[in-house]
């Protein structure tokens, strides 16, 4: 079940951060390695209704942040599929007893019927295959490059999906 977050789930959502933030970790990735995201973040992405938790009997093993917009796309290095509406798909996460079962999939396939949009936009390290592979396999087209303003190492793929 995918539902709105709210504040009771925090230390369960940091649970899957932090497992996620490992991983990139041991697959020498960047990303996620400066203290992001962090419980203030995830605070305020609460308080805004835009995170989500997927729950499997009970247990928070998923989450993301979804917005309807985000300036660092604005200047990508290359073609976003269409100006139309979109949504924006940030800290999307997955426990390490759930990686592999296609939850981001379920996920992002969520967030197109519960907002009725046809587009997503999404970012991810270069190095990050498992977000990569998962993204092609969705049908989510490589876009160009923006630069996030979260991590020092900026660079990040652009993908767009419309339905």
């Amino acid at each position: 079940m995918i539902r709105l977050g709210n504040l009771n789930d925090l230390d369960n959502i940091m649970k899957v951060i932090t497992q996620a933030q490992k991983r990139m970790k041991d697959a020498s990735m960047t990303q996620w390695q400066n203290n992001y995201p962090n419980l203030e973040i995830l605070t305020q992405d609460i308080k805004e209704k835009a995170l989500f938790v997927y729950e499997d009997n009970e247990q928070i093993v998923g989450t993301m942040s979804v917005f309807s917009y985000d300036s660092v796309y604005d200047s990508i290095k290359g073609d976003w599929l269409n100006n139309n509406p979109y949504k924006v798909i940030h800290r999307i996460a997955i426990s390490d007893s759930h990686i592999n079962q296609h939850l981001t999939e379920e996920m992002i396939n969520f967030i197109f019927s519960y907002f009725l949009i046809n587009d997503i936009r999404i970012d991810t390290h270069p190095l990050n295959k498992p977000m990569l592979k998962s993204l092609e396999r969705q049908g989510f087209l490589y876009c160009g490059i923006v630069h996030v303003n979260t991590d020092s190492d900026s660079l990040r793929f652009a993908y767009h999906k419309h339905i």
